[in-house]
């Protein structure tokens, strides 16, 4: 009896101590499980908090017809900076021969509330009253290592001056 006694409680210590140990375990990766799912959900949140519009009044959009040269304005209507260098926008699908841009009122960042005055050179002349396609795709400056891809598009109309 004394054998079959120590011997069951042996067994049960050591059953007690594998387990222990397999829950520890488990409960680590659970840990990092939980970790990654709020990461994941933090990328998924950052979409709704970064964006841009074109802004101004869509039907008198100034275009210099002796430089060839339209002058856009797009606000940054998100909740994170946007980058201001990597952006593209495209007149009527075709990408412009060169752009400037600038920072409105003032400074270095593209913070939310800002303009971003953006001045294209097209390759194309265009006379008052056209409808032009604006196609503008950007992105956010890294936030927690994630980029964010921002668009706006609108249909505008061409003043000449």
């Amino acid at each position: 009896m004394a054998d079959g006694g120590a011997s069951s409680m042996i067994m049960l210590v050591t059953a007690l101590l594998i387990s222990g140990s397999a829950s520890a375990i488990l409960i680590g990766q659970w840990g990092e499980t939980v970790r990654v799912l709020q990461q994941q959900e933090r990328v998924a949140g950052l979409s709704s908090e970064v964006d841009v519009n074109i802004a101004g009044d869509l039907a008198m959009v100034n275009f210099d017809s002796a430089t060839n040269t339209m002058t856009l304005y797009f606000i940054n209507t998100g909740e994170h900076d946007l980058s201001t260098t990597d952006y593209e926008v495209v007149v009527n699908g075709v990408t412009p021969t060169s752009k400037t841009e600038t920072i409105l009122p003032a400074g270095a960042d593209w913070e939310p509330g800002l303009l971003l005055e953006v001045e294209l050179v097209t390759a194309a002349g265009f006379t008052d009253g056209d409808d032009a396609s604006i196609y503008f795709v950007g992105q956010s400056v890294a936030i927690d290592g994630v980029v964010e891809p921002v668009t706006a598009q609108a249909e505008v109309r061409l003043n000449v001056v």
